[in-house]
């Protein structure tokens, strides 16, 4: 079910006319609903996928699907013992860095955790990383540090 939802998620990110359909809140639910079981039926998921979609768009909420979608995925992440980690640098990191992340961040997860590392660019950053772990944020950038000396600078005590 899981990779399912994340086909739907994507196809809905890549297709316009299919995002539209899911979050057009003047269309009826009948006529939605219809088109969502149409989906179902022709994509061929299964029968939980199929009739969880259908719950979502009873509800009216197929526009929160990506956001149910990841929460979902933390979920399931959670209940295999494994904890999902978004790295951001300001350059990519090689493949020797990434593994020293790595190892660094298994000690910021609970024991025989599995770390699941994924990296963001983001050159706005300047420099260091920011890092997510689950709900813990850490901000080890340039740009953090230089906001900092910059709000001392600009309100002395």
């Amino acid at each position: 079910m899981e990779t399912e939802i994340k086909q739907i998620v994507s196809l809905a990110n890549s297709d316009k006319k299919f995002k539209e359909f899911m979050e057009d809140p003047t269309m009826a639910r009948k006529k939605k609903l219809a088109g969502l079981d149409e989906f179902c039926k022709g994509g061929k998921f299964s029968e939980t996928t199929s009739n969880f979609i259908k719950v979502v768009g009873e509800n009216g909420r197929l526009s929160e699907l990506e956001k149910i979608a990841e929460c979902f995925e933390e979920l399931c992440m959670a209940s295999r013992g494994e904890v999902k980690c978004v790295v951001t640098t300001a350059e990519p990191l090689d493949a020797a860095m990434l593994a020293d992340v790595t190892d660094a961040l298994k000690g910021h997860v609970p024991a025989n955790s599995k770390v699941i590392v994924s990296t963001k660019v983001d050159p706005r950053i300047v420099g260091g990383m920011t890092v997510g772990i689950g709900e813990k944020y850490l901000d080890l950038s340039l740009l953090s540090k230089i906001k900092k000396v910059e709000h001392l600078i600009a309100n002395p005590v």
